[in-house]
This record gives structure tokens, C-alpha cells and sequence, in this order.
């Protein structure tokens, strides 16, 4: 990933005048679990995100660490404007990390991911009292005929300085470094059924070189831009892959918009990949899982019905039914 190249604080936020110092106001130390409940409102339902240090730190060596999807067809997503939970200074933050994430999430092929100006619309045309929870997220998702929904929030902006590593053991011969922690919660919600596959606080960490430091009581200025741009670039580098991780174990679903007459109907087709002779089943869902991070997974039970897709146009597809019955508003899944 490239961020770096794309100037991220300057996307992310409106030209500013003034000083630095009044640019980057910013709330150090803001905790994760708050910003996750003006993110989203999945205390409800006993979910929230947690940072993993240990496969942040973990090796990567291109297309061996892609993710594989398991879906036959392609999926779309749509990536919601981020909540500002630090202050970063203009409206237009939110959407602008929003876009920076699609445009990597659109880089793999299979995904097909929605403007951010269409996803904005809809939130802005929804008009949610409070946080939306992961039901009306899901809602929303199926209504722009989407797979799946991102959701993000800049959670903690930390500035410190420290010794690291070498330097504590060296600590009356070495000088502190000036650090930058930033982290994005980020949150995908699968828009058939409204579980959750996603849920992370990626931190991306600025260690440049900055003023030396001897003592611990000298005063830590405001991070400079960039401090914040290498943080960001980092937290969004580690939250697309992430998503992309949650994403690659959806199998593709779709709710049933109409049936009758031992046919079905579903509002995707050609623009996913979707194609003739394609076998799709319902499955009864026996109970959902939530693990310690706030993932959600089905446990699915015997078939109760099998289709075929018998015609498909660009954004609708029809089904025969050859086992079993559906209705509107049931999720079907391909098989092939």
C-alpha cells in the first residue's frame, strides 16, 4: 500500500492558516471503547474491537498473505464516512479516510466497492437518531444492494516520547524519540444477516526522528503533519488488510426481493459476476457466536432449499426453485 504517496493529511482535512499547533488539536489518549460507541452502537450486542499487537507486528510477504475469497462472485462493499472521534479540524475528515479506504479496498478484483458520495447520501437520507447498530447498518447495506458494510472511526490520536527497545537498557546515553500512535476502528457488517465479520483497532505508529529528548520532563509538543500523516498511513494500510481478511471469509448471500411461483428473484447479477446455471441454497441458521472482539459467526444448520439461476441481467437475477420454498426477504447463498 501506498498511502504515503497520496498526501494523507492533506486529503483528509480542508487547507488550514494559522499555526501547527491550532491545526492539531487533538484528544490524546482518547480511549477505543468510547469511540467504538459513538462509532457504532454494539454494546447492545456485546461487541467491540481490541488492537492485536502481535499480528500487527507479523511478516508479510505479498501475495502469499492475500487473502483468498471464498465467495464465487465478486462482492460489494461500501465504506461509510469515519467518524471523527479526535478532532481533526474539518467535516470533511470522515469522508476523505472513507475514500482513502475504498481506494484500497477497491485494488483487489474481487470486491466492488460504492462511491463514498452514494454511501454518504444514504447515511445523511437515513438521518439514524444516535449511533446506528449493526441492524440498521445491515438495512442500509441491503437497500444499495451491497454485500457488506464498513464502518470507521479515528479513535486515539497519542502523541509521546519514549526509549524503545535498546535504548532502555542504554537510558543515560541515549535521548527519547517522539512517537505518534494512531487508530482506526473499523467495523464491517454483513448486510444479510447484520453479524458482524469485522471488528479491529489498527494502529499505525510514527517513530521518526524528532527533537532529542534526555529527560522525561521536558514538554511534548503538538504532532507535526508529518507525524500524523506516517501514523494514519500505517492505521489505513492495516485496516484495509484487515477488512479484507473479514471479508474473504463471506460466502456470497442475497436476500430474496420476490417469489412466487416456484421462482425467486435477487437484485444482483452480471455486475458481480453472477452467471447462468449457479446454484444457490437457504440454509436455516441454528444460533450465532460472538467472540472476544466482537466477531459474529452463524452456526448453520440443514438445507431448506436449493435453487438454480436460470436468468441473469445486469443487476437482477431470477432463480428456479428445485427444493424447498422461499419467501422475500430470505438469504440464499451460492454454492458454485
Amino acid at each position: 500500500m501506498s498511502c504515503s504517496s497520496l498526501n494523507i493529511i492533506r486529503k483528509i482535512t480542508a487547507p488550514q492558516t494559522g499555526p501547527v499547533e491550532a491545526f492539531y488539536k487533538v484528544k490524546y489518549r482518547l480511549s477505543v471503547k468510547a469511540a467504538l460507541l459513538a462509532l457504532l452502537a454494539l454494546a447492545a450486542v456485546g461487541c467491540g474491537a481490541v488492537v492485536d499487537y502481535a499480528r500487527d507486528k507479523e511478516l508479510r510477504l505479498g501475495f502469499l498473505n492475500s487473502p483468498r475469497f471464498i465467495s464465487p462472485a465478486r462482492l460489494r462493499i461500501g465504506v461509510l464516512p469515519f467518524h471523527d472521534g479526535v478532532g481533526l479540524g474539518t467535516p470533511e475528515a470522515g469522508a476523505n479516510l472513507a475514500r482513502l479506504l475504498s481506494e484500497e479496498l477497491a485494488k483487489n478484483a474481487r470486491l466492488e466497492v460504492a462511491p463514498v458520495e452514494e454511501m454518504a447520501a444514504a447515511l445523511n437520507a437515513w438521518n439514524f437518531e444516535g449511533s446506528p447498530t449493526p441492524a440498521q447498518v445491515a438495512q442500509l447495506g441491503s437497500d444499495l444492494r451491497l454485500n457488506a458494510v464498513v464502518v470507521g472511526s479515528v479513535s486515539e490520536i497519542t502523541a509521546y516520547s519514549q526509549r524503545k527497545g535498546w535504548r532502555r537498557m542504554a537510558r543515560f546515553f541515549t535521548s527519547q524519540r517522539d512517537y505518534v500512535d494512531a487508530v482506526l476502528a473499523v467495523i464491517a457488517v454483513d448486510s444479510a444477516t447484520g453479524i458482524v465479520l469485522v471488528s479491529r483497532a489498527n494502529m499505525g505508529v510514527y517513530d521518526g526522528p524528532g527533537e532529542t529528548r534526555y529527560f522525561e520532563a521536558e514538554t511534548l509538543e503538538a504532532p507535526s503533519q508529518e507525524a500524523m500523516e506516517n501514523s494514519l498511513d500505517k492505521a489505513l494500510a492495516e485496516s484495509a488488510y484487515r477488512t479484507l481478511e473479514g471479508l474473504a471469509d463471506l460466502p456470497f448471500k442475497a436476500r430474496v426481493t420476490s417469489a412466487e411461483g416456484g421462482v425467486a428473484f435477487i437484485a444482483f447479477g452480471h455486475d458481480v459476476g453472477l452467471k447462468k446455471g449457479q446454484k444457490f441454497v437457504r440454509l436455516e441458521a441454528l444460533r450465532t457466536i460472538t467472540n472476544a472482539i466482537g466477531e459474529t459467526y452463524e452456526v448453520m444448520g440443514a438445507v431448506s432449499a436449493r435453487l438454480q439461476l436460470t436468468e441473469v441481467g445486469e443487476r437482477s437475477a431470477m432463480l428456479e426453485l428445485t427444493e424447498g420454498r422461499v419467501d422475500p426477504g430470505d438469504v440464499v447463498q451460492a454454492v458454485n
